[in-house]
């Protein structure tokens, strides 16, 4: 018998999170670790998981796949529905949230999400553009989160002393 120098690597995950060139036979890159921040990131907007069934809208008995990727892009919809998008991303976002964030900056992480999740590799953003985006997103969220505050400080009481 003669030793063989081939390794075998076989790659495990969470389907959902891992990329679809993954899923395809390839190999993990900079650009599949992207993509499942990208999950990550919806995953935390909506308070949903990656995949989940579901019995379709329209009656029948057969369980449907959805996919949190799908739901975020219609909630985005297309350019021409932006007056319309900031409802949607509303009602999507995690119910335990409550009004509690800026839903502008809320629109903008979910574009950058999306942005994560691309299905073509090589349209993925690299991870320190992330980075930066998300910071820069996080200094716009506590500036909200300041103005908010102070007029949230005012309060009145109706009850007897």
């Amino acid at each position: 018998m003669r030793r063989s120098d081939s390794r075998t690597l076989k790659i495990e995950g969470t389907r959902g999170y891992i990329a679809p060139e993954i899923m395809a036979g390839g190999c993990v890159s900079r650009n599949s670790d992207v993509f499942a921040l990208g999950v990550v990131l919806l995953e935390l907007i909506s308070g949903e998981e990656p995949l989940k069934y579901r019995l379709p809208e329209k009656g029948g008995t057969a369980f449907e796949w959805v996919s949190l990727i799908e739901t975020a892009r219609k909630v985005i919809g297309p350019a021409e529905e932006a007056g319309e998008r900031m409802g949607r991303v509303r009602r999507w976002v995690d119910r335990r949230l409550r009004d509690s964030f800026p839903v502008e900056v809320v629109e903008k992480l979910t574009l950058v999400a999306l942005r994560c999740v691309e299905t073509e590799a090589a349209r993925r953003p690299s991870m320190s553009w992330v980075e930066g985006m998300i910071s820069k997103l996080f200094l716009e969220s506590k500036d909200w989160s300041e103005r908010v505050r102070f007029q949230a400080d005012i309060s009145a009481s109706f009850a007897p002393r």
